[in-house]
């Protein structure tokens, strides 16, 4: 599990890279990247919304424990 959240901690990261860099090189070759880019942003956002309700869950579960043993 934490594994995974690592890969996908970097995956975001360098998928942000990469998409920054076409939007900015595919004007420039006058090639339409419309689909890659769009296909790139619901990757990330798949990603991103992973990791936040990974750690809305155990953030809820550390605070839960707290209030169970902290008595």
């Amino acid at each position: 599990m934490k594994k995974f959240k690592k890969i996908a901690k970097y995956g975001v990261n360098i998928l942000a890279i990469i998409n920054a860099l076409l939007i900015g090189i595919l004007p420039i070759w006058n090639i339409n990247g419309d689909k890659v880019t769009d296909t790139i942003n619901v990757i990330i956002a798949v990603l991103g919304t992973y990791l936040l309700g990974d750690k809305a869950i155990t953030t809820k579960k550390d605070i839960s424990y707290q209030r169970k043993y902290t008595k």
